[in-house]
């Protein structure tokens, strides 16, 4: 597939599914489309929305008047956390327009746009400087990096030398599994082209030029997320009948793929298919 039309069909699946999102992830409060980290300090599940930011904040080690470029932001709320809770300046980037607009807004409304803003760009292909920013952060975006490889390498362009590469994603367990049927019903649903394998975004990483590479499986935690949206598969599933039986206007084929995709990340779980991991690497220099 063309890389203009693979973004198209990214773009096009996020604005499709915003109401989606809205009702089944606190999209309008929490501002985040990713799974929640549970461990003991998590009682709710829009505390594990906030809890993955703060997993991934520490792994990184932000700290105030850090540069930071949020690759994939969404709406922005991983920015918006960052720039709240430790008062680093974050960049975010998106394919979509529409998501900048409301990011920039969500910033806005939260009096923190000096310190989060937000530009429509490709994270593969950027056109920051080199060595412009002390953290490069992927939470759960760099799964539609049209190539993984590519990603990391510009990632590493842009880091200053000691800078930090944090990821948490969905990592196959094995690259072959991308063609597994259980999988592949997922990943379509979801119009992602392919997951990494750990040992080979981890070699990436390293040919880059990246040291200190750390990868965790933080399945466990990840897990009640994706039990939550095997649930919503069930509702969603009943309430497409319901709208069948009314005569209402029907469900488009993408939104019946990303439910139908919602039992598929699930199962894939349950098999060890794929694993939700956390990876962090350190720029050294060459």
């Amino acid at each position: 597939m063309h890389q203009k039309e693979y973004h198209k069909k990214i773009i096009d699946y996020y604005r499709d599914t915003e109401n989606a999102y809205k009702d089944s992830w606190d999209l309008n409060n929490s501002l985040s489309i990713h799974y929640g980290y549970w461990d003991e300090k998590v009682k709710s599940f829009p505390q594990s929305l906030l809890r993955m930011n703060e997993v991934m904040m520490e792994a990184a080690s932000i700290k105030a008047g850090d540069k930071v470029l949020d690759a994939g932001c969404g709406v922005g709320g991983s920015s918006i956390f960052l720039a709240d809770k430790i008062g680093c300046f974050v960049t975010g980037i998106t394919l979509s327009e529409r998501q900048v607009e409301q990011a920039n807004k969500n910033a806005e409304d939260r009096k923190l746009s000096d310190k989060a803003t937000f530009e429509v760009m490709d994270y593969c292909h950027t056109s920051f400087p080199d060595e412009s920013f002390d953290v490069v952060w992927g939470c759960e975006s760099i799964c539609y990096a049209e190539n993984k490889e590519l990603f990391i390498k510009e990632a590493y362009r842009l880091l200053k030398p000691g800078g930090r590469l944090v990821v948490a994603d969905g990592f196959v367990s094995s690259f072959e599994n991308n063609n597994n049927p259980v999988v592949r019903n997922w990943l379509d649903g979801w119009q992602v082209n392919y997951l990494e394998a750990p040992e080979r975004f981890s070699a990436f990483m390293k040919k880059a030029g990246f040291g200190n590479i750390a990868y965790r499986n933080i399945t466990k935690e990840a897990s009640h997320s994706s039990h939550r949206l095997y649930r919503f598969y069930f509702l969603a599933s009943l309430y497409l009948l319901w709208k069948k039986i009314n005569f209402s206007k029907p469900a488009t084929e993408m939104q019946k793929k990303n439910i139908a995709a919602c039992k598929f990340q699930y199962k894939g779980m349950k098999q060890g298919l794929w694993q939700y991991a956390l990876i962090t690497g350190v720029k050294t220099p060459q």
